[in-house]
């Protein structure tokens, strides 16, 4: 990612920011149905089911998919169920849920933004990648970025711009998608 992309008049991820590049994300049927099917039943059951994580697994780290199929079921649910637990420190629960086998910061912070969105924000290389080139990160990496900093800067540049973690993280998304001018 370089600052060839065609930035925003004002150099700032704002409302006009999230207003001018989420409408150009394409948010597909797997995504609608993790967030509007498979979210609602995982905070119900405060964990996720083999199936559940292997849907988001596969939306989000498709090349580790190999390794997801073989992890036990079991362990999905006790590992999830911990990390989900209301009881369990914040900081703990991303490098909790990395403790199964392929799953990395990407992954681990999509499943607790589906548990969550409004608590929780996805961070994975395009994300860290826009918040880097405008400064608001030291690394584009998302392997080098704390994810308690990047979720409160998330939250605090959705709050700032009038919308959901959510809504910022496909606004960056999209904006990565920019061909360079």
């Amino acid at each position: 990612m370089t600052s060839s992309h065609e930035n925003n008049s004002s150099g700032v991820i704002d409302t006009a920011f999230v207003l001018r590049f989420e409408p150009q994300y394409t948010v597909t049927d797997t995504e609608a149905e993790i967030f509007d099917s498979i979210g609602p039943k995982v905070v119900k059951r405060e964990s996720y089911k083999h199936k559940q994580f292997l849907k988001v697994a596969e939306w989000k780290a498709i090349a580790a998919q190999a390794t997801f199929e073989n992890i036990n079921s079991d362990d999905i649910e006790y590992v999830t169920a911990v990390a989900l637990d209301e009881d369990t420190p914040n900081h703990l629960r991303l490098p909790f849920l990395k403790v199964l086998p392929g799953v990395g910061g990407p992954l681990a912070s999509t499943l607790l933004t589906v548990f969550n969105p409004k608590k929780y924000s996805i961070m994975d290389s395009r994300a860290t990648g826009v918040l880097h080139e405008y400064n608001l990160l030291d690394s584009a990496n998302p392997n080098q970025t704390d994810y308690q900093s990047y979720r409160k800067l998330v939250k605090s540049l959705a709050k700032g711009a009038n919308c959901a973690p959510l809504d910022l993280y496909r606004a960056l998304i999209a904006y990565s998608r920019q061909p360079n001018t």
